[in-house]
C-alpha cells in the first residue's frame, strides 16, 4: 500500500498510550509558515510543547517528532533532559520506510514536574503534507495552531473536518499573508485503541490543500511517476509459462492475474518519491517482490502485452483519510491495483491479495472511489461496486455419529470464500512451518483441547479458486455426557471468527469488524440405533443493527440437524451500540450452547 502521506496520527511521545490524567499538555503552539525558498514552496514548522506530571510518582515520557526524505530536521531542544536521540522508524508490516525520529527521554520526577520540548522542521515538498491533527495523546489544557500562508500562494487552502464549538478560529492578515489560528482548550486526549476508526475521521482536523487542483491534477502527476521502463527481459517465455494450460481470453486474464500473486512476494516500500513511484516491471519480476504500485505496473505489462486493454489505477481505500473528489491531497490515495476492461466488463485487479480469485475485490476497496488511467492520460473516477456481504463466507459442515460406547466422531469439512479466504490463507502463509498444523487444527476445532484433530488436508486453496475447503476428521468425547439414561449432545463446533465479546472498560472509540460476512455452522448427528430425541432447543432468531444471527435444531428421520447463522452486515460498531450487540451475542451463544437430550427407547 502507498504511504498515506505525512502527517497522520503521527504521536508526539513514543510511549504506550498513557493512563489518563497522568500526564496532561499545559501548553502547546504548532507553527506552520508557508515560504518560498528558490521558487519552490518549503513549509516551516515549529512544535513547542509543555508536559506536567499530574501524579505523585516518577513518569517517564519521550517528546519526538518524525522527519525523513521530505522533511528535514532543523532544530530541537528539551530542558533539562540532555542529548536528543535518533532512530529509524520503520512502521510494522513495512518492508522499508524513510522516517526517522528524533526524541528525549523525559523523567518528570514528581507531581507539578515540567518538561518543554521544541522541535523545528522544514517540509521540502508540500505535497506530502497533507494534514494536522489538534488533539494530543495526553489532555490539552492549551494549543494553537497556526498557519501563515503568504497571499500570492492563493492555491493553498484549509479544510477543517469534525470540529467542535470548543474550537476557536481566527483569520487576519498580516504583511500580505494570511494568519489562520485554531485555539482549543481543555481538548480530551485521543485514544488510540484496536480496531477503532482512523483518527482523522474522528477527531479535529485540518487537512491542507494546495499542490493540486483536483484529482486528475493529482492523477496527472502520480501517472508521470508510472511512465518508467517497462520492457520486460524474457517476456514472451514468461507469457508462455504464464499461459501453458490457457484455453481461451478468460483463462489468459486468470493466469496471468494468478501468476503475479504466485510469484511476487507483496511488501510495502514507503522511502521518498518511491512512495508513489513503482518500481520497473523487469525489477518486480527479477526480485520476485514488490509494493502494490510495482505490482500493479507488472500486471497492466503482462496483460497489455497480451492485447488486454489494462489501466493503472489509484485507490483510496476504507484507510486513506478523505475522498479524492471532496479533498484533492495524497491523504485521499493510499493504494493501487490495475483494472481491466473486457468484453464490457470491469475487473478491479488487486495482486497483493495473493489467494482471490478473479472477480473478487477485497472489502476495503469495495464502495471507495478510484482513479482510472484513461488514453488519453487522464482519469476517470469512479465507485467501486459493494459485492453481496455473502461474498465474504465461512462455511463449516460437520458429519457426526455416536458410538456404541458414546464417543462423537466424524467428518469437518471448512469452506471459506472472499475476504475470508484471504485472511486465513494469509495466516496460514505467515506461520511457522512447525506451528502451521496447530493453526490447521484450530480451524476445525477452535483450539478446543478436548477435541482430536487428524487427517487434516486443504482440498483446494489456489488462487484461481472462488472457495478454499480444509476437511479433517475429529473426535469429541467431551461434547457427550451421560446421566441417568440421558444422553446430552453440545452440538456447536464454537469456532466462528469475528464474533468476541467488545471490552468496553475503557473504550472511547467505535469498533471497526474487518468486514461484512456470513459464517454459517451445520452439524448433522446420526442417532444410534434404539435411540431418540426427548429434547430439542427452541429456535433463535435476532437482528439488531448490526447482524442477523440465529440457531436451530430439528430432526428429521434418524438425524438431528444443527444449523448456526451469522450475517454480519454492519461491521461499523457505533461505541454506544456495543453494549447491545454484546448482550445479543451472549444471547445467541448462550442458547447455540444448549444441548440435545437422547434417550433409549
Amino acid at each position: 500500500m502507498m504511504a498515506l502521506c505525512l502527517m497522520a496520527w503521527c504521536p508526539r511521545t513514543l510511549m504506550a498510550q498513557p493512563v489518563e490524567g497522568d500526564v496532561v499538555v499545559t501548553e502547546c503552539s504548532e507553527v506552520y509558515e508557508f515560504k518560498k525558498v528558490d521558487g519552490r514552496v518549503v513549509i516551516k514548522n515549529k512544535i513547542s510543547t509543555t508536559y506536567r506530571n499530574q501524579r505523585d510518582y516518577r513518569y517517564e515520557l519521550q517528546p519526538a517528532v518524525f522527519y525523513g526524505d521530505n522533511i528535514t530536521l532543523d532544530k530541537s531542544s528539551c530542558t533539562d533532559h540532555g542529548r536528543a536521540q535518533y532512530r529509524s522508524a520503520t512502521p510494522e508490516n513495512v518492508f522499508y520506510d524513510d522516517s526517522k525520529v528524533c526524541y528525549y527521554s523525559v523523567f518528570l520526577s514528581n507531581k507539578n514536574r515540567e518538561c518543554k520540548a521544541t522541535f523545528e522542521r522544514t517540509f521540502t515538498d508540500p505535497r506530502y503534507f497533507t494534514r494536522v491533527l489538534l488533539g494530543e495523546e495526553f489532555p490539552v489544557k492549551h494549543k494553537s495552531v497556526t498557519f501563515i500562508i503568504p497571499r500570492d500562494m492563493g492555491d493553498y487552502r484549509l479544510i477543517e473536518k469534525n470540529f467542535t464549538p470548543a474550537i476557536r478560529v481566527e483569520r487576519s492578515e498580516k504583511d500580505g499573508r494570511q494568519v489562520i489560528t485554531y485555539t482549543v482548550t481543555d481538548l480530551p486526549a485521543m485514544k488510540h485503541e484496536s480496531n477503532a476508526p482512523l483518527a482523522s475521521s474522528v477527531y479535529p482536523v485540518i487537512f491542507v490543500v494546495g499542490p493540486f487542483k483536483d484529482y486528475n491534477d493529482m492523477f496527472a502527476w502520480s501517472r508521470q511517476l508510472s511512465d518508467v521502463d517497462t520492457t520486460i527481459s524474457g517476456l514472451n517465455d514468461i507469457l508462455a509459462a504464464i499461459n501453458q494450460g490457457s484455453k481461451s481470453e478468460l483463462d489468459k486474464i486468470r493466469n496471468t492475474f494468478a501468476w503475479v500473486q504466485e510469484n511476487v512476494r507483496y511488501v510495502a516500500f514507503e522511502a521518498g518519491v518511491s512512495k508513489h513511484q513503482p518500481d520497473k516491471p523487469a525489477e518486480v519480476v527479477r526480485k520476485r517482490y514488490g509494493d502494490c504500485k510495482g505490482m500493479a505496473l507488472l500486471l497492466k505489462t503482462l496483460l497489455v502485452a497480451q492485447g488486454f486493454d489494462a489501466r493503472l489505477t489509484d485507490v483510496g481505500t476504507r484507510e486513506a483519510s478523505c475522498r479524492m473528489s471532496e479533498i484533492p491531497t495524497l491523504a485521499a490515495v493510499n493504494h493501487a491495483i490495475c483494472t481491466l476492461e473486457w468484453q464490457g466488463k470491469t475487473y478491479y485487479l488487486d495482486a497483493t491479495a495473493n489467494h482471490i480469485p478473479l472477480g473478487h475485490i477485497p472489502s476495503n476497496v469495495q464502495g471507495m472511489e478510484v482513479a482510472v488511467e484513461q488514453p488519453d492520460g487522464k482519469a476517470s473516477l469512479r465507485t467501486v461496486p459493494v459485492l453481496p456481504v455473502a461474498t465474504n463466507c465461512d462455511s463449516m459442515h460437520v458429519a457426526m455419529t455416536l458410538t456404541p460406547d458414546m464417543q462423537l466422531m466424524g467428518k469437518a469439512s471448512r469452506h471459506l470464500h472472499g475476504d475470508l479466504k484471504e485472511m486465513v490463507l494469509s495466516m496460514v502463509d505467515a506461520s511457522e512451518s512447525d506451528e502451521r498444523q496447530k493453526l490447521e487444527n484450530h480451524l476445525l476445532n477452535d483450539n478446543d483441547h478436548s477435541k482430536q484433530v487428524t487427517d487434516v488436508t486443504w482440498q483446494d486453496k489456489d488462487c484461481r479458486s472462488e472457495w478454499a475447503v480444509l476437511t479433517g476428521s475429529l473426535q469429541a468425547p467431551h461434547s457427550v455426557e451421560c446421566i441417568e439414561g440421558e444422553v446430552y449432545v453440545a452440538m456447536d463446533p464454537d469456532n466462528m471468527v469475528l464474533i468476541s465479546p467488545i471490552d468496553t472498560t475503557k473504550r472511547k472509540n467505535d469498533y471497526l469488524l474487518p468486514f461484512p460476512c456470513r459464517q454459517v455452522r451445520e452439524v448433522t448427528l446420526t442417532l444410534p440405533a434404539g435411540y431418540q430425541c426427548e429434547s430439542l432447543p427452541d429456535d433463535f432468531e435476532l437482528s439488531d443493527a448490526v447482524a442477523d444471527l440465529s440457531c436451530s435444531v430439528r430432526q428429521e428421520g434418524e438425524k438431528v440437524i444443527y444449523r448456526k447463522a451469522m450475517t454480519l452486515r454492519q461491521p461499523h460498531i457505533a461505541r454506544d451500540y456495543i453494549p447491545t450487540w454484546n448482550s445479543h451475542l451472549k444471547q445467541w451463544h448462550e442458547r447455540s450452547h444448549e444441548q440435545i437430550v437422547l434417550k433409549k427407547q
